[in-house]
């Protein structure tokens, strides 16, 4: 893996499995760029990490990501390796109005469905010049478990990480046919985590938990660490050619994965379609 990763990209970088990813990238001795909202969060982590380069960006704010990427891009010209993380859940009931708005849906799409969307397609042209250079590039793209097997509880979030899911096939199927030598240098990965202890879901964990029967009941996260753990061990595992992964799910998100690929991978390949 060491050898595919030089410079890399966190995009959502300032709190829970972003944050822990930056630490850990870091401790490898990678070029660690970071993204956040925060400018406070992004200095305190700067602080704690010796050469950490930070840029405040907000997934909200979908205008300014075009001047935002091409500064990175000028600034890092030898950037191989984005991955885009970061997002929100919410929890909300489809028969009670008064739980959620229209302005809030709509930002739980923008930020967990079309700032990925967006910043995929600005950085690909990139990405795809180092392949085509004979380089290697990467981009790490953050689904869900439950994208693949959704709860009634996230409606919207689960449905856009379904998006999320969606995009990364067409994104390599796009890559195959705009150039199939490129497409061995450049991955286009899709990290799939189940649930994981972070503060994602701290606003609603007791009513869902409730909504469970109880916490006798209810699906317990794995905790940041282990996923951590688990992770970076599933990332190592590359494939024969050296390539990373098409999915890297850890427990209900490896076995989601998995799932899909066994119904549909070879629907796509009677097409000759790589997925």
């Amino acid at each position: 893996m060491s050898s595919r990763i030089g410079t890399i990209l966190l995009i959502g970088a300032t709190s829970g499995i972003g944050e822990a990813l930056t630490h850990r990238f870091h401790a490898m001795g990678k070029k660690v760029i970071v993204t956040g909202r925060d400018r406070a969060k992004l200095a305190t982590l700067a602080a704690k990490l010796n050469g950490l380069e930070t840029r405040q960006l907000d997934l909200a704010d979908l205008a300014s990501f075009p001047a935002i990427v091409t500064q990175i891009l000028k600034d890092f010209p030898t950037l191989d390796t984005v991955f885009i993380n970061g997002g929100v859940q919410k929890c909300y009931d489809l028969f009670d109005p008064a739980t959620t708005s229209a302005d809030k849906i709509i930002h739980e799409i923008t930020v967990n469905l079309t700032a990925p969307n967006l910043l995929a397609q600005l950085f690909a042209p990139h990405l795809l010049a180092l392949a085509k250079s004979g380089s290697k590039s990467n981009i790490f793209i953050t689904s869900s478990s439950i994208a693949y097997i959704p709860l009634s509880f996230y409606p919207t979030y689960c449905a856009a990480k379904a998006g999320v899911h969606t995009f990364t096939k067409c994104f390599r199927q796009q890559l195959g046919f705009v150039s199939e030598e490129a497409s061995k240098n450049m991955n286009i990965v899709e990290v799939v985590p189940p649930y994981v202890d972070t503060g994602l879901d701290h606003d609603h964990r007791e009513f869902t938990v409730a909504r469970q029967g109880g916490e006798e009941k209810a699906t317990p996260p794995i905790a940041l660490d282990d996923y951590i753990d688990r992770f970076f061990a599933s990332l190592e595992k590359l494939e024969p050619d050296g390539s990373f992964k098409k999915e890297i799910g850890v427990g209900f998100g490896e076995m989601s994965a998995g799932l899909w690929r066994g119904a549909f991978e070879t629907v796509y390949e009677q097409m000759g379609l790589t997925v």
